[in-house]
């Protein structure tokens, strides 16, 4: 052998190997799939009366265009549109919030290039007017409207977090734990209004839980949080990659892979049931395959987006200076 071509492979194996275990690999042959007991969600999803949620709407807050294979390993390097999204559940007697979103500046740390100060209003207005905050997890593009609110005190009441949550949270803004509304310390699966079940699935993160949604009119959803940010996560059984999941930190990958096998069989034994994918917008948006939720602000591909009030965070800026 030549002394280029030992070059040659060497370089490769310098670039490709890590390439490969921080980006592609996703082994999942070994992992046994996490069990979701649909019939006691939704035992528990009718153990509480009272008028059940009839419509579901949501605000994208932030949007960026990320490599395929970061959120779903092996996914290739066309670019899936990634958006930070919360949802309202609108309730006779009040409503439910399911995540709060980020903050211009988070966006801006995260490399967020679309911001839409309107929708922050919007969504800041959802908290004011909810009856209860949920949230699926305790990163901060999902807790850091509330956490960063200047109403914070006045929020706070309606917030309900799981105790790992809760804990994770008071470390990020002091008070939290003395705060809330409520910290459910109870079991896996807890229902906290009529319709509406939290499910405890800790591997993403410690506090990490579905929400699960039964509408009046018995529609059924299931809120994956960052278990399953992409759809692609669950048909193709593929979580996010190492290095995404080393860049937040924490992520056990194990566990989420189970999840994901857990969430895949149930998808093929409930037909009927939507799962929501936190970070999808193409899924969200998509006619056919979406949930086809009411919108409230919205990422289309025009450029400029009106729904956005301009094509980056300069133009949002300007526009609310």
């Amino acid at each position: 052998m030549g002394i280029l071509s030992r070059i040659f492979i060497s370089l490769f194996i310098v670039v490709a190997m890590p390439y490969y275990w921080l980006l592609i690999d996703a082994r999942t042959a070994d992992v046994p799939a996490r069990t979701i007991d649909i019939a006691a969600i939704r035992r528990a999803a009718v153990s509480i009366e009272g008028p059940k949620p009839t419509a579901i709407s949501y605000a994208v807050l932030a949007v960026r265009d990320m490599p395929g294979t970061a959120l779903v390993a092996g996914g290739g390097l066309r670019a899936d549109r990634v958006a930070k999204i919360a949802f309202r559940l609108a309730t006779p007697g009040g409503d439910t919030l399911i995540d709060t979103g980020l903050t211009q500046y988070q966006a801006e740390d995260m490399d967020f290039d679309r911001f839409n100060p309107a929708a922050r209003r919007e969504v800041d207005a959802w908290m004011h007017g909810a009856q209860r905050i949920l949230v699926t997890h305790e990163h901060p593009d999902y807790v850091g409207g509330f956490l960063a609110s200047r109403d914070f005190d006045t929020i706070a009441p309606r917030v309900i977090l799981n105790r790992a949550q809760a804990e994770t949270m008071d470390r990020m803004r002091r008070g939290v734990i003395d705060s809330v509304g409520r910290i459910v310390d109870g079991p896996a699966i807890a229902a906290v209004a009529p319709g509406i079940v939290l499910v405890r699935t800790p591997g993403h993160t410690p506090g990490s839980q579905m929400i699960y949604v039964q509408l009046a009119n018995g529609r059924e959803y299931l809120f994956t949080g960052d278990v399953a940010a992409m759809e692609r996560n669950v048909t193709w059984l593929r979580p996010r990659s190492r290095l995404a999941s080393g860049w937040q930190g924490g992520e056990d990958r194990v566990a989420v892979i189970g999840w994901l096998k857990g969430l895949a069989a149930l998808k093929a034994q409930q037909p009927r049931l939507t799962l929501v994918y936190a970070n999808d917008l193409n899924w969200m948006q998509n006619p056919r395959r979406g949930p086809h939720f009411a919108t409230s602000y919205i990422y289309t591909a025009q450029d400029p987006d009106p729904s956005l009030g301009g094509t980056s965070m300069e133009e949002n800026d300007a526009a609310i200076k």
